[in-house]
């Protein structure tokens, strides 16, 4: 129930008193309604004022693009032959063209083993001693053992004397206890262990450094067949690596070897895999392929038997090429920056291409589309709020704020400014800018691509300037114009910050008038009720006088 409302009102006189109050009251509320209907258009104003603030720092952003000289330094890379070669470049670099003949694309290293039937074929197989167990006697007289460990200054001897009736138990505990295989501090620099071949026992010897940057190779020099030290191969990548050691145990498959050099945590730049070429009887091969290409990472290989594939007999790894008939080399075929400054070549295959390094004049178009089409847009929004709407049939909401109706002028003007350039290239209208009657503008983009065509520079020069000379570039002008417009004190934030005080104002007008009238008809409301009240004992009054009157009458007629 709103203030100054009672809903029975009315029942004591039988006259219409709601309907009179709210009546007053409205009529009081008219200059409170207006107010309403000021603070909603402000409230739309200063919505509108937001969004055409938002379109000129977007234009403001597009000016800016354009005053920037890196932007002018852009360049473009293009091959004749993009199969053959790419290339980027970085912004500065010189306009130029090169002629570029590539001979031969950088390899990696790689080597293959003989074929073998399967994937399991032995790379060191076990010995087959007939040996039953580790507990049956292997040798019956007493039999001289050496053997050695490392190499050069690092290398250890170690000799012993079976004793007869030993088993191959008693051998390994021999040499693993053996003075001569123990270090300061009591470990053993080789470890003897019974194994398990095809056809019966044997003794393995092992070097107990894990470390793969050392050669820990073991050789027997005397001593019974059933003692088999660790086959030990060496690789490089690179003639200034160091070598990495494999160590292969008997009963060591190809595809554990594979493992062995894969998952070495040394692993210096190889990778190793089995291949199956297809052939009928042997079509497994190890490969070792270099992980990456040129003479640096070339494989040098020790102690097992493969055959050179990619660089075999002194073939060179690098890829070779010329420049403007000047040869290079280098150890890849990808990301060359130190040929051609500013340039980043890629090499695909062999082949002749021209290399072309110009301006990125796509860009800089695209930047003066957007500036264009961001005024377009702007003008269009100023004009739809501020013109008259036939459709609707009433004023644009910013109608009557003149500072947004002669900003399109404004913004025509600085789209017009002039730059003495020195050249032919003076202002937006010489790259083909048309004024329209409503206050667009269209850009002709064939005069466009030919003032880029013929005047390069100019254009440059039009929206960068001159410092040196003292000129400044439309891009800066622009920018400058359009960073007063939209700074807090600019134009729109101006009226916006106008419109808000005055809704503050209204709000607080309208606050108070509403509560002094609610106040007034709660009042005027108490009134009413009396007055009802006083009317309905009237009105029972009149009725009893008038019944009594009606009583009198009667009675007098009998």
């Amino acid at each position: 129930m709103g203030s100054g409302s009672i809903t029975s009102l009315g029942v004591g006189s039988g006259l219409e008193l709601q309907d009179i109050l709210d009546q007053l009251r409205q009529a009081d509320e008219v200059s409170i309604d207006i107010k309403e209907a000021k603070k909603t258009k402000l409230e739309a104003q200063v919505v509108e004022f937001d969004s055409i603030n938002a379109k000129l720092i977007q234009l403001k952003s597009s000016a800016l693009s354009l005053s920037l000289k890196s932007n002018f330094q852009e360049r473009t890379a293009e091959m004749s032959d993009e199969e053959v070669a790419t290339a980027s470049v970085i912004s500065g670099t010189k306009q130029s063209s090169y002629a570029l003949d590539v001979q031969r694309l950088a390899t990696k290293s790689s080597w293959q083993s003989i074929g073998v039937e399967e994937e399991s074929s032995f790379m060191y197989a076990a010995p087959g001693t007939g040996i039953a167990s580790s507990d049956t006697p292997a040798v019956s007289e007493a039999t001289p053992l050496s053997f050695t460990i490392g190499h050069g200054d690092d290398q250890k001897s170690i000799t012993l004397d079976i004793e007869a009736g030993s088993s191959l138990k008693d051998i390994a505990d021999a040499i693993n206890m053996s003075a001569g295989n123990l270090s300061d501090d009591g470990t053993t620099y080789v470890t003897a262990t019974v194994e398990t071949g095809s056809d019966g026992n044997y003794i393995r010897l092992a070097s107990t450094d894990d470390n793969s940057f050392n050669n820990n190779q073991i050789l027997v020099s005397e001593g019974p067949d059933f003692l088999v030290p660790d086959l030990m191969f060496s690789y490089q990548t690179g003639s200034a690596s160091d070598p990495v050691y494999v160590s292969v145990p008997p009963g060591t498959s190809y595809q554990d070897t594979v493992s062995l050099i894969n998952d070495d945590t040394n692993n210096s730049g190889v990778t190793a895999a089995l291949i199956n070429d297809g052939s009928a009887d042997t079509p497994w091969h190890l490969i070792l392929t270099a992980d990456t290409e040129g003479e640096n990472n070339r494989i040098f290989l020790n102690g097992i038997n493969m055959t050179e594939m990619q660089g075999a007999e002194g073939a060179s790894l690098n890829a070779a090429f010329s420049v403007d008939g000047y040869g290079y080399q280098r150890q890849t075929n990808k990301g060359l920056e130190d040929v051609i400054q500013g340039v980043t070549l890629n090499f695909d295959k062999i082949g002749e291409t021209q290399l072309t390094i110009s301006s990125d004049a796509d860009n800089i178009k695209e930047k003066i589309t957007q500036l264009i089409d961001g005024y377009n847009e702007l003008i269009a929004e100023i004009a739809a709020k501020t013109q008259y709407d036939e459709d609707e049939e009433e004023d644009g909401v910013l109608s009557d704020v003149y500072a947004i109706k002669s900003l399109g002028s404004n913004l025509l003007s600085f789209m017009t400014n002039e730059v003495d350039t020195g050249g032919g290239i003076t202002s937006l209208l010489d790259l083909g800018m048309e004024l329209n009657g409503d206050g667009s503008i269209t850009l002709d983009e064939t005069a466009l691509d030919a003032a880029f065509s013929s005047s390069f520079e100019d254009v440059v020069s039009l929206f960068i300037g001159d410092s040196d000379n003292g000129i400044t570039g439309l891009g800066d002008i622009l920018n400058d114009k359009l960073a007063e417009m939209t700074r807090s004190t600019g134009v729109v934030n101006g009226e916006k910050t106008a419109a808000e005080e005055k809704i503050d104002r209204l709000t607080t007008s309208i606050e108070t008038a509403t509560e002094r009238l609610d106040k007034r008809y709660e009042v005027m409301a108490q009134q009413f009720v009396r007055l009802d009240a006083l009317i309905g004992t009237m009105n029972s009054q009149s009725e009893y006088l008038t019944s009594m009157f009606d009583s009198f009458n009667n009675s007098q007629e009998k």
